[in-house]
């Protein structure tokens, strides 16, 4: 089947899965099949990780209502789990085998850290050396954090808690996803310099989800903080029509595919939350003081969705655009000619819109584009508000 008909998430796994034969090709001969065996070891697990959906939206309810996944879905899962990663263990082990015990950190974060500053070598390893090094530290971290997992789902606090229960297992599952792409990039790394999103499967499906997220919470912060002071504002007569316009704004987020992309713990809060609002919404009288408390709430815990992110996906993306839009705002400070300045102005808000959810002021000034674009600019302002994206570019702390 010819590469152009297939699915996107299909044709990108298409295309991982060819750089990785073109890299493991790349290796010396004598550890090319090794490498190989282990580079498409890791890629199986990281798909058989791939995010599931644990938590069931109604369609076509006011309310949006939901419910957990069973018992009976939960187990495969969690069964899956750890078979992937004794499967991908083994085949580590098979083609590197494990170096002497030593003084290894427990968990995937030590897999990929330097050496420590007291262990001189006495010579530089080999690239068999430093594979089966690299290997060794991820295969133990992978068992110990497997073993973590089992002692977390053994306590009662988190069994009891279907919620808890999910999180758990999907943040789990997630980390395993993080470090075994990891380790595929970091042995990508030793023979070209690559980026993670042609190397690591599902790594841009992950990178799109997380810029969903980020996007779709973003407009609702912005949305529902108006709403917020209104509702604070508004007289007990016309609360109950001025709540039902802000969950008007929740249920069209409701409606996207940011919410099933929200992690379990965010999930569970809006979810609550919004069950509470509706509930709220039908009264009458109108519980005044509960209303507006919970819409202040809600507010609240939708601006800390700002804090997604610090994920590191969109961390390594965010520094990327950013540097992408500095560049090309001082290209466009190099011409005095208008038409020139305007469509470097234009190329630096493109770079910059991939930013949205960053930071405030530059959010406040993407949305402003969206009514009056660059390219509407009389030439005598594109010189402004270029100054002015500049500014705020750099008034934003490195990714």
């Amino acid at each position: 089947m010819p590469v152009g008909i297939l699915p996107p998430e299909d044709a990108a796994a298409r295309d991982v899965e060819e750089r990785l034969r073109d890299l493991a090709a790349r290796f010396p001969p004598a550890l090319r099949e090794r490498v190989n065996r282990l580079l498409f070891g890791a890629a199986e697990s990281i798909l058989q990780l791939a995010e599931v959906d644990l938590v069931r939206f109604e369609a076509g309810s006011s309310a949006g209502s939901h419910t957990l996944a069973l018992w009976e879905e939960l187990a495969p899962v969690m069964s899956e789990t750890v078979e992937s990663v004794n499967r991908l263990v083994a085949v580590a082990e098979e083609v590197f085998p494990p170096r002497a015990e030593g003084d290894l950190d427990a968990g995937l974060d030590a897999a990929f850290g330097s050496a420590s500053s007291d262990s001189v070598a006495e010579r530089p390893p080999s690239k068999e050396e430093e594979i089966a090094g690299m290997v060794s530290a991820v295969s133990m971290g992978l068992r110990r954090d497997v073993t973590r997992l089992g002692e977390r789902l053994r306590n009662p606090s988190v069994v009891s808690d279907t919620w808890n229960l999910i999180s758990d297992l999907l943040e789990f599952r997630g980390r395993l996803r993080a470090g075994i792409g990891e380790l595929i990039y970091q042995l990508a790394s030793t023979v070209e310099d690559v980026e993670r999103i042609n190397v690591v499967p599902g790594y841009a499906l992950d990178l799109s989800q997380a810029l969903l997220v980020r996007n779709a919470a973003t407009n609702l912060a912005f949305l529902f903080r108006g709403h917020a002071r209104r509702i604070a504002a508004t007289p007990d007569d016309r609360l109950a029509t001025v709540l039902g316009e802000a969950l008007r704004d929740v249920q069209a987020f409701s409606r996207t595919r940011a919410l099933a992309a929200l992690r379990t713990a965010d999930k569970r809060i809006f979810l609550e939350t919004r069950t509470e609002l509706h509930a709220l919404s039908l009264e009458t009288p109108p519980r005044v003081r509960e209303i507006k408390l919970t819409t202040e709430n809600l507010a609240r815990f939708l601006d800390s969705l700002s804090m997604v992110s610090r994920r590191e996906n969109l961390r390594l993306h965010d520094r990327q655009h950013l540097a992408e839009a500095s560049a090309e705002v001082e290209i466009a400070r190099q011409t005095t000619e208008a038409s020139s300045v305007r469509a470097g102005l234009v190329r630096a808000v493109a770079a910059a819109s991939a930013l949205y959810g960053r930071d405030a002021q530059l959010d406040a000034f993407l949305r402003a584009q969206r009514h009056f674009p660059a390219e509407w600019l009389a030439d005598t302002e594109t010189a402004t508000e270029l100054g002015k994206l500049g500014n705020l570019l750099a008034a934003i702390p490195a990714p």
